[in-house]
């Protein structure tokens, strides 16, 4: 029943649509015939009207006369434009199938090159690409992929050539400028290149493109704050992947935070920067390190506690790990071991619980939480920071061991059993119950969170 009612339809449809096919032809042949009437109707007038009264011409040059009819006059120059119209015709037959045919060839030379550059082959795709720049219309388009040919091979003398001539045409003179501050730029001409990008940005024609270009080129010359208000520019225009282009501006920020020079400016960068871009966690970690290079560790903590509040990130825990000890300070392992609520099994909180519980001289903690990082993720900064442990406890035997552990991961070796100087079995044992631990460090039993 429904393969016929399928049917059915099919069959209606298709009767509907030659009822409409009908219909249009009908709708055509009625036009048509309308045209027809008009055109007789319009000739007809036009005979009454020529009969009546045809008309006299007369022409006359020096010795030549010619006498005729109206009528004969308008046929004679009808007849003698359609006679110098054919004749132009045939004259430009030969040359517009050659132009078409070199069109044609041009356009195969570009389709060509786009296959070729797209399929790995850069040189064969430039020598397709200057075959194609010989067709004006297709010039520009030609010597762009040509140069992108030539930018993919890394032949400067090339990419050179390509930019000289597209900077002749005013359409692609700003992009040839682009280009070669890129070129610029990667070989080591930051300088030119900024020169020539911020000539384009005072004449209001650099694109986002070139903006991220020259952010790059004062990146370059460790002046990165001066591009740092090409940002929203490079954003808004969608060039990149939003994932991409949060890492460029995290790399950027960061590279600012690095290159103050001293308090002050630093101070003042970190007030101009707006929350979020405070916020991210390549540029809290900079900040951190910026500022424990200049002595000022509580801020550095301040801002690492408040990253972490809004967003959890390993790399701004290790930070906060690596902070040093101050005076000024306050105890920041109460702080850190608050965050095992809902972190518990972090290798990188582990870590920095060992740390910091080092620095306090609380060895058997700082024991406890390195076995718990080290079965969470085996890593050579876990073994190394063990090492430290017991040197400074005066355990040379265990330190060595631990140090060498260190080394085995990263050279991919088997690690040597190290029985805990605390806990009294191989650090390497797995734990056969999770740990829990309540807001001051002591451990619990699993399920009482509410004890």
């Amino acid at each position: 029943m429904a393969k016929g009612w399928h049917g059915t339809r099919t069959v209606g449809a298709t009767a509907r649509y030659c009822r409409l096919a009908g219909t249009g032809g009908l709708m055509r042949l009625y036009r048509n015939l309308l045209s027809l009437l008009a055109v007789g109707l319009l000739v007809a007038i036009a005979v009454v009207f020529l009969q009546r009264d045809p008309g006299y011409v007369l022409v006359q040059r020096g010795p030549w006369v010619v006498e005729t009819t109206a009528v004969s006059a308008v046929f004679s120059l009808g007849f003698a434009a359609f006679l110098i119209w054919l004749l132009v015709v045939l004259i430009r037959a030969p040359f517009l199938f050659f132009i078409k045919r070199r069109r044609r060839s041009a356009q195969k030379s570009l389709l060509d090159a786009l296959r070729l550059l797209a399929s790995g082959a850069p040189e064969a795709a430039e020598k397709a690409a200057l075959r194609a720049s010989q067709m004006r219309s297709l010039k520009s388009a030609a010597l762009i992929l040509g140069h992108a040919a030539a930018h993919r091979r890394q032949d400067s003398a090339r990419e050179t050539e390509m930019l000289n001539r597209l900077a002749q045409s005013p359409e692609t003179e700003t992009l040839a400028l682009e280009l070669r501050a890129r070129q610029d730029l990667r070989e080591s001409r930051a300088g030119a290149a900024i020169e020539v990008l911020n000539r384009l940005l005072v004449d209001d024609r650099l694109s986002a493109f070139g903006a991220r270009t020259l952010m790059e080129a004062y990146a370059a010359r460790h002046r990165t704050r001066e591009g740092l208000h090409l940002l929203p520019r490079v954003r808004a225009s969608k060039q990149m992947a939003d994932a991409d282009m949060d890492a460029f501006e995290a790399r950027m920020l960061a590279r600012t935070v690095r290159e103050t020079a001293d308090a002050i400016s630093l101070h003042s960068l970190w007030t101009d920067l707006p929350l979020a871009q405070k916020r991210l966690s390549d540029v809290a970690t900079a900040y951190a390190h910026r500022a424990v290079q200049l002595n000022l560790v509580p801020q550095a903590a301040q801002e690492l506690e408040s990253c972490l509040k809004h967003e959890w990130s390993q790399a701004v825990v290790r930070a906060y790990g690596l902070l040093p000890p101050d005076a000024k300070l306050p105890p920041r392992l109460k702080t850190a071991e608050a965050w095992l609520e809902s972190h518990a099994d972090d290798p990188e909180l582990l870590l920095a619980l060992g740390r910091l519980c080092r620095q306090e001289k609380q060895w058997i903690k700082a024991e406890d939480y390195l076995r718990r990082a080290l079965h969470a993720e085996a890593s050579a900064s876990i073994w190394e920071e063990i090492g430290r442990c017991y040197a400074e406890q005066g355990d040379a035997e265990r330190a060595a061991t631990a140090l060498g552990n260190a080394l085995s991961v990263h050279h991919g070796d088997l690690m040597q059993p190290l029985i805990g100087r605390h806990c009294g079995v191989d650090l390497m044992t797995p734990l056969t119950v999770a740990e829990e631990r309540d807001a001051m460090g002591i451990p619990r039993l699993p399920g009482r969170a509410g004890a």
